[in-house]
């Protein structure tokens, strides 16, 4: 399931920021919403007491403390205030239109979640408190894209979208011989033609030493699935292949793959009600960027400068980081709780 809508921490910039005090009451206005200084240093230390969470931060260059963790850095604080900021933008339109969210949408805004921060250990690892602001945020999301894109999430109307799109839910099972020139794998397919089984070829003759030892099974996933984790072309070959059909060498990132389908199932619609409802938003995410692009330079938006400038950053009026920072800035920029 795609997480595509999600506001994920991306990164802004560097610096080192958020001072033990700061003489201005709020960290930002959103037209006549505040976000104060102590909500904001609340939420910054929720995310940053999940340790997990701040390793995958880290590792998508997303750091989250500045020198000695004595202080958070600059692309760490502006990335949660302006998912507050836009989070905020989208329930003051969303109380203006009355909306109101269905059953299937918190469910969806749950998976969604869990699926963002990277797994359900990591999730559960964020305080009770912290986890339901989460799932609320990403519920406030999907309710204006199903309203910005005319989508229905309820279960009548999803079963109807499952119904024309049977193609996106069939569950493939597949194999893969993987070799380091198409000589090499006409020779594997040659074998194969001349009787040998293609699991038994995959375990004496395929380079792919993860998937060698089950006879080449690769997995199982939609189209899209498949697309996302091993690209295109083989996503296009396990889409049209006959079942038990070795393919022709296909050129990977990787080398000459023969593939194999060894099985096609529709998803029961009760296992793709969630994936279904996530596919039928697909559209509604560009439609989401556009309204926040709108509304960002509608409903003004005072920033507290401690934590950076307001500019247009690709449409969308933000926060972003202030210049610098320097030596005198860093000593100022001290956390208390974190000392």
């Amino acid at each position: 399931m795609s997480s595509r809508r999600l506001l994920k921490f991306l990164p802004l910039g560097l610096g080192f920021v958020l001072a033990s005090c700061s003489t201005i009451g709020y960290a930002a206005q959103v037209g006549p919403q505040t976000i104060t200084n102590t909500e904001l240093r609340t939420e910054l230390r929720q995310v940053s007491a999940n340790s997990a969470f701040d390793a995958l931060l880290a590792k998508n260059k997303s750091p989250v403390y500045g020198p000695g963790r004595k202080s958070y850095t600059t692309l760490f604080v502006d990335n949660i205030l302006n998912r507050r900021i836009t989070i905020d933008r989208i329930l003051q339109a969303e109380k203006k239109l009355g909306l109101t969210p269905t059953r299937l949408e918190s469910q969806l805004a749950r998976a969604l979640t869990i699926q963002s921060v990277g797994s359900p250990t990591t999730f559960s690892a964020f305080s009770k408190a912290y986890q339901a602001q989460l799932v609320s945020d990403t519920r406030a999301i999907i309710m204006m894209e199903a309203h910005l894109a005319h989508v229905a999430l309820t279960t009548a109307g999803v079963r109807a979208y499952y119904g024309s799109h049977h193609s996106n839910f069939v569950d493939i099972c597949s194999s893969e011989i993987l070799e380091s020139s198409p000589v090499e794998a006409d020779a594997v397919l040659a074998k194969i033609k001349g009787g040998l089984s293609f699991a038994t070829a995959a375990t004496r003759y395929s380079l792919n030493k993860s998937s060698q030892s089950p006879g080449g099974a690769v997995g199982c996933g939609t189209v899209a699935q498949y697309q996302q984790v091993l690209g295109p072309g083989y996503a296009s070959a396990v889409s049209s292949l006959p079942v038990g059909k070795p393919s022709g060498p296909l050129q990977i990132s990787q080398g000459f793959s023969i593939i194999e389908v060894t099985s096609r199932t529709l998803i029961p619609f009760h296992n793709a009600e969630l994936s279904a409802a996530n596919d039928e938003l697909a559209h509604g995410s560009a439609l989401l960027n556009a309204f926040l692009a709108h509304d960002s330079k509608v409903e003004p938006l005072k920033v507290n400068p401690e934590y950076g400038r307001v500019r247009d950053v690709g449409g969308v009026v933000q926060v972003a980081p202030n210049q610098g920072p320097s030596p005198r800035v860093l000593r100022q920029y001290f956390t208390p709780g974190l000392a």
